[in-house]
């Protein structure tokens, strides 16, 4: 939490085991004119993805969809100006082996389903990638992979 009474001279990083998240608390605290203070809430679900499926990221390419990351959850609790003023980093730990020849997309959990607006890839390598987000909500890394093209004659 940054209060009135609390001086941060830079963004925080806030810490789980697989993913963390940079927000600008201070941004956020200095449009909360009355209170001048802001609170950030940031967990971490590892078998969320067990409910919120990858193949709930729909998308018209016929490929597979492998979570990439744990599912993670990010809200501003007893703040009333919940705009953000920079967007939001997070970045991701992958949880299983990356193929370099898979696409990557940023997710947040949308009612019933795994969409990308607002949120896109800064950069990424072998073991992590770093998302973009313009709000704060349920986020999952999600790689899409080719089917083998054996599998693609008997659909």
């Amino acid at each position: 939490m940054v209060g009135s009474k609390v001086t941060l001279d830079k963004i925080p990083r806030l810490d789980t085991t697989n993913s963390s998240v940079d927000i600008d608390l201070i941004g956020i605290a200095k449009n909360n004119n009355e209170t001048r203070s802001a609170a950030v809430a940031f967990m971490s679900y590892n078998t969320m993805d067990n409910l919120l499926k990858p193949d709930f990221f729909n998308t018209s390419n016929d490929t597979i969809k492998t979570m990439m990351s744990t599912v993670i959850s990010a809200t501003l609790p007893k703040t009333t100006n919940t705009k953000l003023t920079k967007p939001v980093n997070f970045t991701l730990k992958h949880i299983r082996e990356f193929d370099p020849n898979g696409s990557l997309s940023c997710v947040y959990w949308n009612i019933s389903e795994w969409i990308v607006d607002g949120c896109s890839v800064l950069k990424t390598n072998s073991s992590y990638t770093v998302c973009s987000c313009v709000h704060l909500s349920t986020f999952a890394l999600i790689m899409q992979t080719s089917r083998p093209s054996e599998v693609r004659e008997h659909l």
